[in-house]
């Protein structure tokens, strides 16, 4: 094992031993020499398992500015290391920006250079005009050891706890430069408005969606012959064109000359990247081609390093291109665009529920779905794998299907002939896209990038490029698509079955409010999942069933709703009948996307019978910080018994807990079976009208204050009722309110009714003179659905008759249990719940209210509820409806004991809580004293509820540890 002090006596021989050569051998010592007698040494002795290319990583030299090694934890890069012979100069700012651009490129912080006799350490992030103001730190022969406590944050052991960073924090706030990612696409939003508006000027007779697409396939091209440049496929073919054009003074021909070129690689590569297009009709300003062309290099001190890019730096850009639009400012004359910028589109992105899915997600999904595939069943090219991904977007799940697909082909194909050859690569890479890959989007310009991403993971050679028609536009979800794009899959010849192997992905997320009436429709005739007010990604579920072969994995990440919720109803059948999952992975309320609160889960199908089910929590991770990497060993994981899935909410537990929850629920009726209705809160469609703040409320005037109209208003009590927030509901107590609604309807007979004009003027005078100042707000609500007689009605007067009966009532969304009574049935509320018991039922309302506030009962809801932020759940009638109401035998006087005595733990509760409420004015020690009692209390109607329900101490144990 590598300490201290055992790294410090190593390098302190290979210093020695360093300066003990003569001058001459020193001098004469070459790169690899250094870098193998000594550099790699230094590393070794650091902790590095140099001779690990898992973890001292050498990369490879195939194109201009790479680095020699990555080192890497758990196959993610930490810092790259540069070595250069001994005896270098340093301080050439050639291989500093090298290293630097390098490591910035892949977007790792640290860039090391190195001939042994110095060390230097550079900080690609910093944002610097000179490389040499990024150094952070410098070594030399002395200061290995006069230094060597920094020298040691370069171990294995302190890069895997961070020291570099949180070292690199304390040298204070310097400015960053932008990831690579987000520089790229900070510099395609800008090339796309410019060459958008040069182009829209210049061809007026074309439409703006045909010169976004022609901006799309222009800048499609030119990053393609970026990258082929890049890795030595193709010579310097931009910049020394602008050059010559420049020094011609033609660069009013940088148009026409470009459409020459992209000419010359449609004969070399045969892609439809490159095929004639209408755009190469279009005239551009050479401008901002001239721009986009230097800026393809290198911008504002940053260089770009296309074939070191990530696919997943490539495809962030891109995803952002693609969930954002041009919008054009019209010329005084709006004949043609003045102007135009690029913005978010937030309802493009919401209408077809675009989330760029986390690198280290797609990385574990593929993982978990082609690699297991292909452990199962190796490759064969004469029944390749199909890899499907139904919303392929900018194709990162298809790419990183790809790398593992031709990593374990290359090496099959290496154990079985040997040393690799160039020329059986680049055939492999084609025959594994063409055969292997497939996906579709309803989104063209998507489908467009994904090919460009998916052409450029082939491009090794100045070969033919494939078409790559297996990338299809079309809608997933209507069936003509398949037998259309893939006859051959879905119908196959061969007589076997039809069908992918594998598919991946991350649907997209839509609610159908948001959809068209017919299509909806259509959805409600052709899918068994389109339960309630569903979500789409239901159906993308349903559909990937039916393309998947019998024995296919299926990996997608989705909400986890689904799990609880009424519209994953379908859904969850239909998974649990056909017992199709195999394995979920909950993130819980940690979040996963940027700039989206959503909650998240992987959810691993097989088309077969799975008789157990893995479920792994990864919430823990995600919430440690920014994560790289999702492994196995780190999941909180247990099993389920497929036989507890149905179409009811699953409760996905460990053992222990399963056993808890069956006791809970052993013989005992359902919230459900007990209650007459369960209700949600008023809805009055006009909240700043009809909800008014309290001034004064003596007698049966009540003073209040009025948002609408800015100013206090006089009304009568008999149509005011106390209005309560969310969070003025808490376990046993009620927040004395400081709010009315004006409800302008009566009760009788069970059932509300609108209070009529001519008695509202006659019995509540006030109360109508306030309406009619609101009557125009209240006429154009609902798009002005509300100018007749009844204009002064809720829009959705629904549950209005519920409220003045004794209840329960609970917020809809708490960190625990927080239930309480309005015995009077005083109060209305919005963001909650009411609870009215059966009038047939013997129980007591303060006996129900005492089990719903225990932590048993509470326990069991949180999980078969949706889970939220920072500790909160959703309390939602379809939750408290499946929560077992301890069954009470009346003529047992042991049972009826029980239950009389809860009652009155619960109305010693209710009293405490209201003395608590009423002491806000009191002494500390007074207040003090009640809490303290309170909290003891509810400790003590825990045990009876536990004694209830028969939980052991092991049990009650599970209870508590659950949080």
């Amino acid at each position: 094992m590598t300490t201290l002090e055992t790294a410090y006596a190593e390098i302190q021989k290979l210093v020695q031993r360093f300066k003990s050569l003569p001058a001459a051998e020193r001098k004469g010592m070459n790169e690899n020499a250094t870098r193998q007698g000594y550099i790699l040494p230094l590393f070794r002795a650091l902790g590095w398992n140099v001779d690990n290319v898992n973890e001292v990583s050498p990369e490879e030299k195939v194109s201009r500015g790479w680095v020699d090694f990555s080192f890497r934890i758990g196959g993610i890069p930490r810092f790259f290391l540069e070595t250069k012979k001994a005896s270098e100069d340093l301080n050439d700012p050639r291989w500093v920006q090298q290293a630097i651009d390098y490591a910035w490129t892949k977007s790792v912080t640290w860039a090391l250079l190195s001939d042994f006799e110095g060390l230097r350490v550079f900080n690609a992030e910093w944002k610097e005009t000179d490389p040499f103001r990024a150094q952070f730190l410098d070594f030399n022969l002395e200061s290995y050891l006069t230094n060597f406590e920094r020298l040691w944050w370069f171990s294995r052991e302190e890069t895997l706890a961070g020291r570099l960073e949180r070292e690199a924090d304390k040298v204070g706030k310097r400015i960053k430069r932008l990831p690579v990612s987000q520089h790229l696409f900070d510099d395609l939003k800008l090339w796309r408005s410019e060459l958008y508006q040069s182009l829209r000027g210049y061809n007026p007779l074309y439409s703006p969606a045909q010169i976004d697409e022609a901006v799309l396939r222009l800048l499609n091209r030119l990053i393609f012959i970026r990258t082929a440049e890049d890795r030595d496929v193709e010579p310097m073919r931009l910049m020394p064109l602008l050059r010559e054009l420049e020094d011609r003074r033609q660069l009013d021909k940088l148009s026409e000359k470009l459409a020459e070129l992209f000419c010359q690689f449609d004969a070399t590569y045969n892609s439809e990247l490159f095929a004639p297009h209408f755009s190469e009709e279009l005239y551009c300003d050479r401008l901002p081609l001239e721009a986009l062309i230097r800026g393809l290099y290198e911008k504002n001190f940053v260089r770009y390093n296309f074939n070191a890019l990530e696919a997943d730096v490539l495809g962030t850009a891109y995803e952002q291109y693609l969930g954002h639009v041009v919008t054009e400012v019209q010329s005084e004359t709006g004949l043609l665009a003045a102007a135009s910028h690029v913005d978010e589109k937030r309802l493009k992105r919401k209408s077809q529920g675009i989330y760029y899915t986390p690198a280290f997600v797609t990385r574990y999904i593929v993982q978990q779905t082609v690699s297991h595939w292909l452990d199962e069943h190796g490759y064969n090219p004469s029944t390749p794998p199909r890899i499907l991904d139904m919303a392929c977007g900018s194709g990162s799940f298809l790419i990183e299907a790809f790398d593992t697909l031709d990593r374990f082909v290359a090496t099959q194909r290496h154990q079985a002939y040997g040393e690799d050859d160039t020329l059986h690569d680049n055939l492999r890479r084609l025959e594994l896209l063409n055969q292997c890959i497939f996906g579709v989007d309803k989104d063209k310009q998507a489908v467009d990038v994904a090919r460009l991403n998916l052409m450029l993971r082939a491009l090794h050679g100045r070969q033919k490029m494939p078409l790559l028609e297996n990338i299809y536009h079309a809608d997933s979800l209507r069936p003509e698509t398949w037998q259309q794009a893939f006859p051959a899959i879905m119908n196959p010849s061969t007589g076997s079955a039809g069908g992918f192997d594998v598919i991946i992905g991350n649907p997209p997320y839509v609610r159908i409010q948001t959809l068209d009436k017919s299509e909806v429709e259509y959805f409600n005739q052709n899918f068994v999942t389109a339960t309630g007010n569903y979500d789409i990604y239901v159906l993308f579920v349903e559909q990937a069933l039916r393309l998947l072969k019998s024995g296919g994995v299926i990996g997608f990440i989705l909400p986890n709703k689904f799990m609880q919720t009424d519209y994953g109803k379908g859904l969850r059948k239909l998974l649990s009948e056909k017992k199709a999952v195999w394995k979920i992975v909950d993130f819980g309320d940690a979040q996963v996307f940027e700039n989206a609160t959503t909650y998240t889960c992987l959810l691993f199908l097989r088309k077969a019978a799975n008789e157990r089910i893995v479920y792994g929590l990864a919430e823990p991770i995600i919430r440690q910080g920014s994560v790289s990497q999702l492994n196995d060993n780190e999941l909180h994981t247990f099993e389920v018994d497929a036989s507890r899935f149905s179409a009811d909410p699953w409760t996905l537990t460990g053992t222990g807990q399963n056993t808890v929850m069956d006791k809970l629920l052993a013989g005992n009726p359902l919230m459900s079976d007990i209650a007459s209705r369960m209700f949600q809160g008023i809805r009055t469609s006009a909240n700043e009208i009809y909800v008014l703040d309290v001034i004064k409320e003596d007698g049966g005037i009540l003073e209040l204050q009025s948002k609408s109209l800015g100013k206090r208003v006089s009304l009568e009590r008999n149509l005011l009722k106390p209005f309560l927030r969310g969070e003025d509901i808490k376990a046993y107590s009620i927040t004395k309110p400081t709010r009315y609604v004006l409800i302008p309807y009566s009760t009788e007979g069970g059932k509300a009714e609108l209070i009529p004009s001519s008695t509202f003027k006659r019995e509540f005078p006030l109360c109508w003179k306030y309406l009619l100042e609101n009557r125009t707000v209240l006429e154009d609500r609902e798009d002005g659905k509300m100018k007749h007689e009844n204009w002064y009605a809720f829009v959705y007067p629904k549950n209005l008759d519920q409220f003045g009966q004794p209840k329960l009532i609970t917020p809809d969304i708490a960190s625990r249990s927080s239930f309480s009574l309005d015995e009077d049935g005083n109060y209305t509320f919005v963001s909650g719940y009411g609870i009215v018991l059966n009038s047939s039922i013997p129980y007591d309302l303060r006996y129900v209210l005492a089990l719903l506030n225990s932590r048993a009962l509470d326990f069991y809801l949180k999980k078969i509820s949706s889970r939220l932020q920072q500790g909160f759940y959703r309390y939602f009638s379809q939750y408290i409806a499946h929560l077992p109401i301890r069954r009470i035998d009346f003529a047992n006087p042991a049972e009826k004991s029980a239950h009389d005595e809860i009652v009155k733990m619960v109305e010693e509760m209710l009293g405490l809580q209201k003395q608590h409420q009423q002491a806000e004015a009191a002494k500390e020690d007074v207040r003090f004293s009640l809490q303290k009692r309170i909290e003891a209390l509810d400790k003590e109607i825990d045990v009876r509820v536990y004694r209830l329900y028969g939980l052991t101490e092991e049990e009650i144990r599970i209870v508590e540890g659950a949080g």
